[in-house]
């Protein structure tokens, strides 16, 4: 109270003196010291550091299909990480597996920008910063704006001779299935305008930052803190949002999806983004688990993003120049589940095996099923 009015007589004499006698200031702002310089606690990622020659990149004269070869989990672990150990995201967080495998798939220079999110929160705790790489933050709405702003300045800048013609920069911009919900709109219009970054999207199925409330690519019948379960709700009452496939009526070069799970098709997705990248607009979304809002165990979370695949409910696929192929198909392989196998892994979902909710979860497996075979038609297509 005694703060309350305070400012409200400071801001009565304000008015009585004029603003250029009072300026404004934030009350009780402390301007600290103004020797103060922050450490260097971790050194950046140099172009020799994250070119170790660990795969191949070619395009096909053929068929015209961009080719990724030599690549091997033991060989990865010479690219070096571009966000440091010592964030402080939950135990268990998927972000980190999970940009850190598209990562490796990266060479050279690459800069960043997070939307704000959890994967921003936790890396950047002033004054020190996880990343070892350009690190830009945007809000929500307006990230792919911004980073296609930064992408054509860096090609304006080389044709006035201010930046050497054969210098390389990837430019990505990471965020949440939230902050795409709320910047989809920018995201669809750098896809038209075809501007040269990536846009990467881990899809931990909700708005984990600010308390798990339910996004557009929340599943039908998950709980959320704003989809409940009880006697009028059973989670959320909307199927979940198709990113990718959207992105991909955009008709740009590449778009994939890919996940933790899978981390060689994760790695040689992302050389193949990078390679796309150099001409245009490329999209890749990822299924991130959180075990805080899934409700499972950290140990178990890896299972779980198994699981959604392996039930064909996230299904791994890419379109190269108009075409889809499907890179990982579980039933191929007699490794296909029924959705309830994925659904009653987590707590957020295991209401939805009980015997009252049939109804919902014969509905969810339909329409995995319905997108599977719709998938699979359009990966035997010669055009689609």
């Amino acid at each position: 109270i005694e703060d309350a009015v305070r400012m409200l007589q400071e801001a009565n004499q304000a008015a009585k003196d004029g603003r250029a006698k009072v300026p404004f200031d934030y009350y009780g702002a402390n301007p600290g010291d103004e020797n103060y310089s922050p450490e260097q606690v971790t050194k950046p990622v140099t172009e020799e550091d994250a070119s170790p020659g660990i795969l191949s990149v070619a395009v096909n004269p053929e068929t015209g299909k961009v080719e990724v070869k030599g690549f091997s989990g033991r060989e990865s672990t010479r690219m070096p990480k571009r966000i440091a150990p010592g964030h402080g995201a939950c135990p268990g967080c998927g972000i980190f597996p999970t940009v850190d495998q598209f990562l490796k798939g990266l060479t050279g220079h690459v800069v960043v920008l997070f939307h704000t999110g959890c994967g921003m929160v936790v890396t950047t705790g002033y004054p020190y910063s996880s990343h070892r790489i350009t690190y830009i933050h945007n809000l929500f709405q307006n990230g792919a704006g911004v980073m296609s702003g930064v992408s054509e300045m860096f090609e304006e800048r080389k044709r006035r001779g201010e930046i050497p013609p054969d210098e390389e920069i990837t430019f990505v911009m990471v965020t949440g299935d939230g902050g795409n919900d709320i910047g989809m709109g920018v995201t669809i219009g750098a896809a038209l305008r075809n501007n040269k970054m990536i846009v990467l999207e881990y899809d931990n199925e909700g708005y984990m930052n600010t308390g798990h409330q339910l996004s557009f690519t929340t599943p039908y019948g998950h709980a959320t803190s704003t989809s409940n379960v009880g006697t009028k709700q059973f989670g959320k009452n909307t199927h979940h949002k198709d990113t990718a496939q959207i992105l991909a009526g955009c008709h740009v070069s590449y778009v994939f999806t890919a996940a933790e799970s899978h981390y060689q098709d994760m790695v040689k997705k992302a050389a193949k983004a990078q390679h796309y990248a150099k001409k245009g607009f490329v999209f890749g979304k990822t299924l991130s688990s959180c075990p805080l809002n899934w409700r499972c165990e950290e140990k178990t979370a890896f299972r779980v993003v198994e699981k959604a695949v392996d039930s064909c409910f996230f299904p791994l696929y890419e379109v190269e120049n108009g075409k889809t192929n499907i890179t990982y198909n579980p039933e191929a392989r007699d490794k296909k589940v029924p959705v309830s196998e994925w659904l009653k892994m987590m707590g957020k979902t295991r209401h939805l095996i009980k015997s009252e909710y049939k109804e919902v979860i014969d509905s969810i497996q339909s329409e995995v099923d319905r997108r599977w075979k719709r998938l699979k038609a359009m990966h035997e297509s010669s055009v689609l």
